[in-house]
């Protein structure tokens, strides 16, 4: 990525151009192989700048499109610059998981769900949009050639741990993962957008008119919605003790499937869920991959030195669910 002299000077530029010079010097507030986020403070609020390797650079275009065609609620962009791989919001909020951690309000976590899934659904009929901008297509159909594509990585997949039995074992269980996404398919819930890292990291809370905002994008694909929705589920437990079937999980479950109610049945949308759980592991080995190959490898290993062979392990966990 673009060093942090060539951000501060188009981003104070903007700023200016667009009415809010700049107060004080601007605040380097993430640094992580896949994101630089820069906050700059003016009177008309704070705004941030964050910058994307090129391959995941598409995240203004997309919050644009989800604004404007979707109406969304998304962060408000207030420009963007291809060259450096970058653009501008405006401030949106505080990390929702920040007032959670302070008290746990399960209806709150419950709202921000429900309206992230009322915004997946939006786009249910137009995904071709979003595709057209690059956003992958992850849908069920296209799950098992990825499968292939990806356990064909084999030197990849040894580089992180994998050993000779388990790239065996994820051969055999090809056919189970496409009956697993026939049967998943035959639920027929709508594919759309989803976030793999879907979480109250990624909401935004305003505090002063309790919006919230859904940030981070441009990890994007288009796949079954319940995906990632599952996995605000599990960093629910992660992050605030929530125990796998205990009533605020249940409720938090329930929070995932009510925008799909009025097509289904309870029992058909929970069976559906159960079985989005075991396919999770393939969503998010794509995306630990897709992460990988478009960052400085070394940089991000050395980040989950505490984590290590993240990949390894959502596969590793796509086995044990099977066997």
């Amino acid at each position: 990525m673009n060093d942090t002299t060539a951000l501060l000077a188009w981003g104070a530029d903007c700023l200016i151009a667009n009415g809010h010079p700049t107060q004080s010097a601007p605040e380097n507030v993430v640094s992580t192989p896949w994101s630089t986020m820069l906050r700059f403070r003016t009177s008309n609020g704070d705004f941030y700048l964050k910058q994307t390797p090129p391959s995941i650079s598409t995240e203004p275009q997309i919050i644009k499109l989800l604004a404007d065609k979707f109406h969304a609620s998304v962060p408000v962009v207030i420009d963007s610059n291809d060259k450096l791989h970058c653009f501008l919001m405006r401030d949106a909020g505080q990390v929702l998981r920040a007032t959670l951690k302070t008290k746990f309000d399960v209806e709150l976590l419950c709202r921000a769900i429900e309206e992230y899934a009322a915004l997946q659904r939006s786009t249910e009929n137009d995904v071709n949009a979003l595709i057209r901008l690059g956003v992958p297509d992850w849908r069920l159909d296209k799950l098992p050639e990825l499968y292939d594509q990806l356990i064909s990585k084999v030197y990849f997949l040894k580089a992180d741990s994998i050993t000779d039995e388990e790239l065996q074992n994820l051969h055999d269980l090809r056919p189970h993962v496409d009956a697993q996404c026939k049967l998943l398919a035959s639920y027929e819930i709508p594919e759309t957008i989803g976030i793999p890292d879907f979480n109250d990291n990624n909401t935004l809370l305003d505090h002063n008119t309790q919006k919230l905002t859904f940030i981070d994008w441009g990890e994007s694909s288009i796949t079954h919605p319940f995906f990632s929705l599952y996995n605000c589920l599990e960093q629910a437990i992660k992050h605030h003790g929530v125990k796998d079937g205990d009533k605020v999980y249940s409720k938090l479950q329930d929070a995932c499937l009510t925008s799909w109610l009025e097509s289904s049945t309870k029992k058909q949308l929970l069976d559906a869920f159960n079985l989005s759980k075991q396919l999770w592991h393939i969503y998010g080995a794509l995306g630990c991959y897709r992460l990988m190959v478009s960052v400085d490898l070394q940089a991000l290993n050395k980040l989950y030195a505490d984590k290590p062979n993240r990949l390894a392990t959502a596969l590793r966990k796509y086995i044990a669910c099977c066997t």
